[in-house]
């Protein structure tokens, strides 16, 4: 049974580690990354990169650090500096472009952790599309609700 529990950690810690975050935008208008972590870290030294490539946004020890940001997102990223301490290094894009589109990921090296955040912009659809009250509807299941079940279907065996 112990085995089991920690297989369950392990699996969970790397699901935490390696997630990818799905967020939607829409062109011209601004979007929120997340970025967030929950224990105090030594400094603020965060890195956002798109495409693992680019540089988004840079802080080294809790200073904005924009010599190497890409062309493509000068004056287009801010953040909410006074959250930092919560650990909220999630990032606001503006007028968002096509080309936005892509995984970005945030690396916090203090604790070495990467979270990546895909990004799809897409045209905003207009209020002349009416809903089908006719049409089936789907449902998204995200990944805590599938870490959820995990947890409680493994528990479950075990109490049997």
């Amino acid at each position: 049974m112990r085995c089991w529990c920690f297989i369950y950690v392990i699996l969970l810690m790397e699901l935490q580690v390696f997630s990818q975050e799905i967020v939607q935008g829409f062109l011209g208008e601004n979007v929120i990354l997340p970025c967030t972590y929950v224990e105090k870290l030594p400094d603020y030294t965060v890195f956002w990169r798109y495409k693992d490539e680019k540089t988004v946004y840079d802080i080294n020890a809790g200073k904005p650090y924009l010599n190497k940001q890409d062309p493509q997102f000068i004056n287009r990223t801010s953040f909410f500096p006074n959250e930092w301490q919560n650990g909220n290094f999630s990032l606001i894009l503006t007028y968002l472009k096509a080309s936005d589109s892509g995984v970005y990921s945030c690396a916090l090296p203090a604790v070495d952790i990467i979270h990546s955040v895909e990004l799809s912009v897409q045209v905003r659809p207009t209020s002349q599309t009416k809903a089908d009250p006719k049409s089936n509807s789907s449902v998204s299941i995200g990944g805590n609700t599938v870490r959820l079940f995990l947890f409680l279907f493994i528990i479950s065996s075990f109490l049997k």
